[in-house]
This record gives structure tokens, sequence and C-alpha cells, in this order.
């Protein structure tokens, strides 16, 4: 009987030693992220679709806007002027500052000062050349410092000029920071605020988006890493859970545009990496999943080598 009981304690143990290896290789299997390799690519499940060009813009400066044009929804264009502040103190500055920048009056008075100084100098060391001293040493001094002194004022009146147009540069930069220009092609997503409303520095108006391009996001495993670099080729094919359409069958072009520089131990010693991807028809909305096939076989990629560790 104590040998029977002994050869049941031996099983059990056996059994237990299984099931403990068998769990901790499901644990290593399951912190792995859902990767495929085959000799030409490696395909990432799970990648998360995400927007790049997306920007709240606000205001530069406070004040009451004048004008907030696009609604929700609107397409704007690269450049376009699409808010703007009041600016009606600022354009009278201006038109003075204008003024200023385009009156030359002081300098041509300065030069036509200078040219009379010298005459007046030329004139009096004429005559002791003809009557020595008939002018004192004193007056020819104080000649020859008007006649220098005409020369500086002609470059006072230069640099007043140049402040002048400088003034009216600053006066533009300000009236430009009333304006809120549309950083790139995109629609209007969000409108925070309306024409008439006061704003501070730094209040949000607008947020802009643009879905020409996107973001495909996922990690792969670090020995995968090697086979691939910034700009390998890539395509990405939507992955919706719970459903099946026409649309998962098409394939959009991209490249790899970025290779993490940490390590994710939370993901199974993985790295984070993303793809920047063409979306020109919208097929690819920012919170969809998709599939990412990385082509390595396009790719100039630096292949690890295996070492002994000793």
């Amino acid at each position: 009987m104590n040998l029977t009981l002994k050869n049941m304690l031996i099983s059990s143990m056996l059994i237990f030693a299984v099931c403990l290896v068998v769990g901790e290789d499901r644990i290593s299997a399951d912190e792995k992220p859902e990767t495929s390799n085959s000799e030409s690519s490696i395909t990432v499940n799970n990648c998360r679709i995400k927007l790049i060009d997306r920007v709240i813009l606000g205001s530069d400066r406070p004040g009451v806007l004048e004008y907030v044009e696009p609604n929700e929804g609107e397409l704007v264009k690269k450049g376009q002027v699409i808010a703007a502040l009041k600016s009606d103190a600022l354009q009278a500055a201006k038109a003075t500052a204008k003024k200023k920048a385009t009156n030359d009056i002081e300098i041509r008075y300065s030069q036509k000062a200078r040219d009379t100084a010298y005459v007046e100098l030329e004139m009096n060391l004429d005559i002791n050349k003809r009557v020595p001293n008939t002018i004192s040493k004193l007056d020819i001094k104080r000649l020859t410092l008007n006649a220098e002194k005409s020369d500086l004022q002609i470059e006072q009146a230069e640099l007043e000029f140049e402040m002048n147009k400088l003034q009216l540069d600053e006066i533009d930069a300000q009236i430009e920071e009333t304006k809120i220009i549309a950083p790139f092609d995109g629609i209007v997503t969000k409108k925070f605020r309306s024409t008439g409303e006061v704003v501070r520095h730094g209040d949000e108006v607008l947020e802009l988006v643009s879905t020409k391009r996107v973001k495909v996001e996922s990690y792969v495993n670090i020995e995968d890493t090697w086979k691939f670099q910034v700009g390998t080729p890539v395509e990405v094919q939507l992955d919706i859970p719970g459903v099946r359409l026409p649309i998962e069958e098409k394939k959009y072009a991209g490249k790899i545009i970025f290779l993490d520089v940490e390590v994710e131990p939370i993901h199974g010693k993985s790295i984070r990496v993303w793809a920047e991807v063409e979306n020109m028809d919208n097929d690819l909305k920012a919170g969809y999943m998709a599939t990412m096939k990385i082509l390595t076989d396009k790719s100039d990629s630096k292949v690890a080598q295996k070492t002994e560790v000793k």
C-alpha cells in the first residue's frame, strides 16, 4: 500500500511539472506581438491607425474675433486665412508708419545742408590762401566742425529712415498675428469660437485635420527589427473586427518612418514602429485596426547575425 501511495505522489508531481512548463510557454507566447515571417516580408497584426496631421489652431494675441470663416466639416486650403482678430488700431498705425517709411525729406535736407557747409568752408580757406590770416584759425575750425557735423546729420537721417521701415515691418508682423492661417489642406473638425467672441492669447479657435496620410502603428519582435529599417516599404490592409467588408481586400502603400529607440518590456520585449501610409481616398480612418506587411525584400536591411554566447 505504501508503494501505491508513493507511485500516486510521483505521478501527481510529474503532472504538476508538465502543467507549469505549458503555462510558462503560454504566457511567453501571449507576451509576444502577433507577427508572422516569410522570406520576403513580416506581417504585423493588430495595428492601430492614427492621424498624423491634426492641430488645434489658436490666437497668437488677445482680442475680438472679426470673423471665423469655416464651419465644422468644411475643407480649407493651406495658407488660407480662416479666422482673424479685429485690427483697426494696427491698421491706423500702419498707415502712419507707411508715411514715415516713404518720407526721405530729412535725408535730402541734410544733403543740401552738407553741400552748403563744405562750400562755405572752401570759400574761407581760399580767402586765407589769397590773404593769409584773414580768417582766424578758430573760425576755420568752427567751419570744419560744421561741415563734419552735416555728414553725421545725413547718417542720422538715413538711420531714422531705415528705422521707420523696420517699424512698418513690425506693424505688418503684428497684423499677421491677428490672422489664423491653415498650415495644410484639411477639414475643420471642431469650432471652439465664433465671430465676435473675445479671446486671450493661446485660446483655441479651430481644430484642423488632414486625412491624406495616416500613421499605422504596432509593435514588432526585437529579432525582426534587424530585417528592415526606416524607409522600408509596407502594405496595409484594414482588419475591422466582427465584420468582413470588401474594402478590407484593398491594399495601401506606405513606408516605415519610425523605429523606437526603447524596448517595450510590457509588450514582450518588442519595439514600437509606425509607417506613414497614403490615404487619398480617405478609407483609412483613425481608430481602425489593420494588418501591416513589412516588405523586407525591398529594403537594404541589415540582418542580425547569430553569435554564440560563451
